[in-house]
């Protein structure tokens, strides 16, 4: 199968949530099914409790798993596509939670998909320093 691209996927995502019921959600299985195949950063699994800011609230999650394109959270959260989220990372061995940028590009029953926001060179040391951490290399 030829793979679709992340923005098609995001588009169609949207598309999805706006459609009633079960053909939303008959959409959203097959857009995962394309987005496993477009997925260019594997997933690492990491387990950690998330904080997190959406429009000056606070909010607290899971984290499920873990890659340089983004996060999944994990909880009840109400968020839209496009959503901007200031996100605390913990890193092991480190001396206190670390701060990302975020656009929610997935929602979910279990939870968000969020893109991380690179804005600069620390943002993307701070993303593979942590993956390192979390596989042990």
């Amino acid at each position: 199968m030829e793979p679709v691209s992340a923005e098609d996927i995001e588009l169609l995502t949207k598309i999805a949530h706006r459609l009633p019921g079960k053909k939303g959600d008959e959409l959203l299985n097959l857009i995962e099914s394309w987005s496993q195949n477009a997925r260019r950063s594997p997933r690492l699994a990491y387990q950690e409790p998330v904080s997190f800011v959406a429009e000056d609230r606070q909010h607290a999650g899971q984290a499920k798993d873990l890659s340089t394109a983004g996060i999944f959270i994990e909880g009840d959260n109400d968020f839209a596509i496009g959503d901007q989220l200031a996100i605390m990372l913990s890193v092991r061995g480190d001396s206190g939670p670390v701060a990302i940028g975020g656009t929610v590009v997935r929602h979910s029953d279990d939870g968000i998909g969020i893109r991380f926001n690179y804005e600069n060179s620390e943002d993307t040391a701070l993303i593979d320093h942590l993956i390192k951490t979390q596989s042990g290399r």
